[in-house]
């Protein structure tokens, strides 16, 4: 299993941040009751590696980071 670092994302950081490189996909509630807003990251990636970045956002603060590797 290798490692990767995305280090332009921080868990805690507002939305903001990338707010223009964001393109909406879903909301979700969790199990808790909290919404998530679900977000493809559409800007430049700093791994090439990656195949994709999805951002969940709950009340403007970043809360999850999901990545799918090229294959």
């Amino acid at each position: 299993m290798e490692d990767y670092i995305l280090d332009q994302f921080c868990i805690g950081e507002e939305f903001t941040l990338h707010e223009f490189e964001l393109e909406y996909m879903e909301t979700k509630t969790d199990k808790n009751g909290l919404d998530y807003d679900y977000f493809k990251f559409m800007g430049k990636l700093s791994n090439e590696k990656v195949k994709e970045v999805v951002l969940a956002y709950n009340c403007d603060v970043l809360r999850g980071l999901f990545v799918t590797l090229k294959s």
